[in-house]
């Protein structure tokens, strides 16, 4: 019989470690906004916009009769006010002195080998951390309903709701009806591309698409579509479609490439195609709510025809010198018998499409 005093058995309070299930914000639909522009102190953006120059043949007229007028020339103007973003989370006296979730080691070293000013310093790092990423998930928001719905309501529980409309054309959103979805008998989806590319193609300051992002139900009727498979046959000539027919991954992402479509002719264009399935929680009502729904199929020109600017206001503060900037940090001590510590991070941020009619939002399959 073995000696039981050679074997020791582990507690189970040893290590239990600390896990937290991490999902990568790929910060998306930020990628059509490379421009960027900052207010002053009025908090105001403007933009003008000069039409095409017009399409006017030159008239006909006698020899000896007066000359036609056809100079025209007029601008349209828009004016934003960027919404606040204000997040404020203290570190009060007894958080340094207290076990805290991913700074100890385990639950039998509450305190670790960290002195209570080191702990200080990682919980800062932990709330900025939490800070930055929720600003950049809302800039992430506010840039895809931009580009999804042509206009943005801006709202808290603060904040009154405020419609923002970027003046997108009324036909560059449709819902497709009965016997036009994707997916139903005798309906072709490279029709309904087709007539899309034809209406941005030829909107006043619209633009060719280069990218269909999708949500999971638009998907899953095109990647069954018998059109594209046909597309997809070499037996006859090169594919002018490939796309992933078999199980599709995002290697852990939620936003993954899934195929092109070649643009016919002598252009060389590509409209690659994309899926969306990422999601949010919703600040007002706590719900996990989707980018882009699972319906529909959101068209987009180049970043260049979309023209998006990343546009902030003034920050509120004296500390700031009220100046623009994509986020202001701040860290200060509340005065009093016992000091309580506070980290502010500010931002101003609006996500303006100035070319909004280089985007289309479709509804192609039935909202679930």
């Amino acid at each position: 019989m073995a000696d039981s005093q050679t074997y020791e058995l582990w507690e189970t309070n040893t290590f239990l470690g600390v896990y937290r299930d991490v999902e990568a914000d790929p910060l998306y639909w930020m990628q059509w906004f490379g421009n960027e522009a900052e207010t002053d102190a009025n908090g105001w953006i403007d933009f003008e916009k000069m039409p095409i120059r017009n399409r006017k043949l030159a008239p006909f007229v006698m020899p000896l009769a007066r000359g036609k007028s056809i100079y025209d020339d007029t601008s349209t103007h828009m004016r934003f006010k960027p919404a606040y973003i204000k997040l404020e989370d203290e570190i009060d006296p007894l958080m340094p002195l207290t076990r805290r979730v991913g700074i100890d080691a385990n639950a039998s070293q509450p305190l670790a080998s960290l002195s209570p000013m080191e702990r200080i310093e990682a919980i800062r790092m932990a709330i900025t951390v939490q800070h930055l990423d929720a600003i950049n998930r809302t800039k992430n928001y506010m840039a895809c309903v931009a580009l999804r719905d042509g206009q943005i309501v801006i709202e808290g529980e603060d904040y009154p709701a405020v419609t923002v409309n970027f003046q997108r054309d009324a036909g560059h959103t449709e819902t497709l009806g009965a016997g036009s979805r994707w997916g139903e008998s005798g309906v072709s989806i490279v029709d309904h591309v087709q007539s899309v590319i034809d209406i941005m193609t030829m909107a006043e300051f619209g633009g060719m698409p280069t990218r269909i992002t999708m949500g999971g139900l638009a998907w899953a009727a095109m990647r069954q579509d018998d059109e594209f498979k046909e597309h997809m046959d070499t037996n006859f000539r090169d594919p002018r479609i490939t796309y992933e027919r078999a199980l599709v991954t995002g290697a852990g992402e939620k936003v993954f490439k899934v195929g092109e479509m070649m643009v016919g002719g002598a252009s060389g264009a590509i409209i690659e195609l994309w899926v969306d399935n990422s999601t949010f929680r919703h600040p007002m009502t706590g719900a996990e709510t989707r980018f882009i729904g699972a319906n529909q199929a959101l068209f987009t020109g180049t970043a260049q025809a979309v023209n998006g600017y990343r546009a902030y206001g003034a920050i509120i503060d004296r500390a700031a010198e009220y100046q623009s900037m994509p986020i202001f940090p701040k860290n200060w001590l509340s005065q009093g018998d016992v000091e309580v510590e506070y980290i502010t991070h500010k931002s101003a941020p609006l996500f303006v499409p100035i070319n909004p009619n280089a985007t289309f939002l479709s509804n192609v399959v039935a909202a679930p």
